[in-house]
């Protein structure tokens, strides 16, 4: 069984799997996975083994009758180390990220019925609605739906540090109103502007790279900058017509709300289609070459003008 790693954290119940695989291209969130399923284990009493072996004949230490859960991180599994097919009985946490490797243990988990797969990657906007919700819900938290969106677009898409934002938040206040609260608590003043470069495309080049040259200052403010066009240019993809595209637009984007419809009645399919075959060869140069983020990051700007209102 497969399942996603933010409906594994929130379940709040014991994890019944013997055989755990938890994989993916996150590895601070796989962390954090493998943190929280061997915490669940030692409620229930287990012996954690870390020697990265296995043996049959051991069921805990030498002063215990405790079950053991085996920790494995290395594949192919060695020699004397655990054997899925043979020790059924046995509980085993198994951490390696994506590979080749990894997909052969992959594919024989999710024929068995007590295995189960953690796939741990970059939130998605649902996702995020998804740990915010519950996040909102265990700390008995109230934020007005505008704060709510504006976390969702705003705070980072990785796990982790997703998490120690709204922990951070939890601690200001449990009712948020205010959009500008959030911004005093987390310090993410600068991500409101980030998030409006995008509506600077009409603008001459030298303004337009004026603009970009001044608010981009790291690496993360590309990936803002990145995740927050490619999140208006689904909305205008998924939208049938421009009141569709307007409900969907965030509300505390209300002064670029012109500039978007502009935009919106400016791209055809065929004009989108170039757009995300420019955003998958930038994200792929930024992968590769993550020092040259400003280079990478103006060009696909000026691209993304040019496609615009051609």
């Amino acid at each position: 069984m497969k399942i996603k790693p933010e409906n594994l954290l929130n379940n709040k119940g014991e994890i019944s799997y013997k055989k755990i695989l938890i994989t993916g291209s996150d590895e601070s969130l796989m962390s954090y996975v493998k943190d929280f399923v061997i915490s669940n284990f030692k409620t229930r009493n287990f012996f954690i083994d870390f020697s990265g072996g296995h043996d049959s004949g051991v069921v805990g230490n030498l002063f215990s009758e405790k079950k053991t859960l085996f920790l494995l991180s290395d594949l192919p599994v060695k020699k004397n180390s655990f054997d899925i097919k043979k020790s059924k009985d046995h509980y085993a946490l198994i951490f390696s990220p994506n590979g080749k490797k990894t997909n052969t243990i992959k594919a024989e988990f999710t024929k068995l019925k007590e295995a189960l797969v953690v796939e741990c990657y970059t939130l998605n906007r649902k996702s995020k609605e998804f740990v915010l919700g519950c996040f909102i819900k265990d700390n008995n938290m109230l934020l007005s739906s505008d704060v709510f969106y504006y976390i969702v677009d705003s705070f980072e898409n990785n796990y982790v540090p997703f998490i120690r934002q709204l922990q951070t938040l939890s601690l200001f206040n449990n009712k948020i109103d205010l959009v500008s609260d959030v911004d005093k608590i987390i310090f993410v003043e600068n991500k409101i502007e980030l998030n409006k470069i995008f509506f600077n495309v009409f603008k001459n080049n030298q303004l337009l790279t004026n603009v970009f040259i001044k608010s981009i200052n790291s690496i993360s403010d590309f990936y803002i900058f990145l995740n927050s066009t490619k999140l208006y240019l689904e909305i205008i993809r998924g939208s049938s017509d421009k009141d569709v595209a307007l409900a969907r637009f965030p509300r505390y984007l209300f002064a670029e709300k012109d500039i978007f419809l502009k935009i919106y009645c400016q791209l055809s399919k065929d004009k989108l289609l170039k757009i995300y075959k420019s955003l998958l060869k930038v994200e792929l140069l930024a992968r590769k070459h993550s020092d040259l983020y400003l280079v990478i990051g103006l060009r696909f700007f000026l691209n993304l003008k040019k496609i615009i209102i051609s």
